[in-house]
């Protein structure tokens, strides 16, 4: 049985899940935590965000197997929801910054939550410090974009999903994402001042 449940392909699983089988979401949980997880954290920039939004994704993952459409690849349709769950968070915590000011989504210390590698061990003090403001700097920035065009860059750059992909998940056309990450890139550029 198990090299059945191993051989089956998402869109098996979500028909499994719409049928009642809750054991398929255990599988979806174990083929899609990882990827999602990352893709969420991309987006939100805050690691305690991500993992609730992912809850929530897999929430809706569930209770919404039975409008899958198959014509759908299931990856992108789960890709979707988990999309919208980062749009529905980022609304409601713009909203939140308008009644308080207070509130910008940054971790304890006031930096950004984004984790930050430790680029070349035989970097200088120096330049690590300088490495890790420049990531803080464009995590600031990505952060500041509209949702159109911070998502296209997360799927298309960050993430490296085909354009194809891209332009299913978003709803436009593959030469929209295009236009859309060409202007992401030109946004981010004016914010942090750089030049070709």
């Amino acid at each position: 049985m198990p090299n059945d449940n191993v051989a089956k392909t998402d869109a098996d699983l979500l028909h499994d899940l719409a049928e009642g089988t809750d054991a398929a979401l255990s599988l979806i949980i174990d083929r899609y935590k990882d990827p999602l997880f990352r893709f969420i954290l991309r987006y939100t920039g805050v690691a305690a965000d991500a993992e609730d939004i992912l809850q929530d994704t897999f929430v809706s993952i569930y209770t919404k197997a039975s409008t899958y459409d198959p014509a759908w690849k299931a990856s992108t349709w789960m890709y979707r929801i988990a999309l919208n769950k980062c749009r529905d968070q980022a609304r409601k915590k713009k909203i939140r910054r308008l009644v308080s000011l207070d509130q910008f989504g940054r971790g304890a210390d006031g930096e950004p939550s984004l984790p930050i590698d430790i680029p070349d061990p035989g970097a200088s003090p120096e330049e690590i410090t300088a490495q890790r403001q420049a990531l803080a700097n464009l995590s600031r920035a990505i952060d500041t974009l509209p949702h159109k065009l911070r998502t296209a860059l997360v799927l298309s750059s960050i993430e490296n999903r085909p354009q194809a992909e891209c332009a299913e998940m978003l709803g436009v056309s593959r030469k929209s994402v295009e236009m859309l990450v060409y202007r992401a890139r030109n946004a981010l550029r004016e914010k942090l001042n750089l030049t070709d």
